[in-house]
């Protein structure tokens, strides 16, 4: 249903010719009689008809040739409510000012034409005045109801884009997190028997890891620190399945720690990193994570391609992305060289962020 915000139009359109009456009335040393109150009301009355009639009339008919069968109607309808209206108004003005309702062509019901008086009555002179009348209200109104559908369909093409991204969205957690989780309970099955104590720890960190997804599942936004925290237990368990050959260093800004982004963003552009590049411990990935000014963080890491290119499917940075536009933000800035593979991540201000934290350099690293 499109609804039409015409407030203030139906507000302007009487008040400018009621304006007019006045201002000649006033400005001739005559006094706001009935008769002028009589012409305020039929003004009104003759801009909600024919408003009600137009956006009414889209529903009068379906079908074949709906358009010209609603215009005709429309157009007969309106010029017949409109000259009802004058023809009413007139009388009541004649009333008003002789004491009776004189109707006869004689008086007050002349046409004008390249000069020529034509005397055509009271009822001629009503359907002559309607049918200008009339259209101009048609085409003011159907103008207005125009730019009402165009951002109707605006926003029902906003609402279907941002179901179909919800939709992308769910699927990608559907993906990432079995697979994420396979791979893990492989890497804890070989610890259990080699290194019991090490399997325990992995297991701590696992389940801090599955914790903060179950969390943060359905949340739109996500600390800085609450991510690094993440981070580093997730971290834990890439270090657990590949040891030496995998390095992480951390260096954040605490004036940053409380600022927001998407949650999992840490996690699924260094997942993305160990998928594409070789892992070895004469020479191993290195990831970076740091801030750059305020607003924003980086994550880059050393170009190291494997042998055997992987596929890439895009779905870690589209899905990052995907979030930034449900949130209305400019999404991840993304350069790519022989030597480096670096993101920039815009950080999203908290609206009751703290502002407290000292400027000095909050530093981690993991060896």
């Amino acid at each position: 249903m499109i609804k039409v915000n015409d407030k203030w139009l139906r507000i302007l359109l009487p008040l400018v010719p009621c304006c007019i009456i006045t201002y000649f009335y006033l400005s001739g040393g005559k006094n706001i009689s009935v008769t002028n109150l009589i012409y305020v009301a039929m003004i009104v009355a003759i801009c909600e008809t024919v408003r009600y009639l137009v956006y009414k009339s889209r529903s009068w008919f379906g079908g074949k040739y709906t358009r010209t069968k609603r215009i005709a109607t429309l157009f007969l309808a309106g010029c017949f409510s409109t000259s009802v209206i004058f023809i009413i108004s007139k009388a009541l003005r004649n009333y008003a000012a002789f004491g009776e309702f004189r109707m006869s062509s004689s008086y007050g019901s002349n046409v004008y034409v390249n000069n020529t008086q034509l005397t055509v009555g009271v009822v001629g002179t009503s359907i002559f005045y309607s049918v200008f009348v009339f259209l101009a209200l048609f085409f003011i109104y159907e103008t207005v109801y125009h730019f009402a559908r165009l951002r109707f369909t605006e926003k029902q093409r906003d609402k279907l884009e941002k179901e179909k991204l919800q939709a992308e969205l769910q699927q990608l957690k559907g993906i990432v997190n079995p697979h994420f989780l396979f791979n893990n309970l492989n890497s804890l099955s070989s610890l259990i028997s080699e290194d019991p104590a090490q399997a325990e720890a992995f297991l701590n960190e696992f389940t801090q890891v599955f914790r903060y997804l179950l969390r943060n599942n359905n949340t739109e936004l996500s600390t800085v620190a609450e991510e690094l925290k993440f981070i580093h237990s997730y971290y834990h368990l890439l270090q657990t399945r590949y040891g030496s050959s995998i390095s992480l260093t951390v260096v954040v800004s605490e004036l940053v720690q409380e600022q927001l982004l998407p949650p999992l963003t840490l996690q699924l552009l260094v997942e993305n990193a160990v998928k594409h590049n070789r892992l070895q411990k004469e020479a191993p990935l290195l990831i970076e994570i740091f801030s750059e000014g305020e607003h924003t963080l980086v994550v880059r890491n050393n170009v190291s391609k494997r042998e055997k290119a992987v596929e890439s499917t895009g779905i870690g940075l589209h899905s990052i992305n995907s979030r930034y536009q449900l949130l209305g933000h400019p999404g991840l800035d993304i350069t790519h060289t022989t030597e480096h593979f670096t993101v920039r991540i815009p950080l999203i201000e908290a609206p009751t962020a703290s502002r407290v934290f000292p400027a000095k350099e909050a530093a981690l690293t993991v060896l």
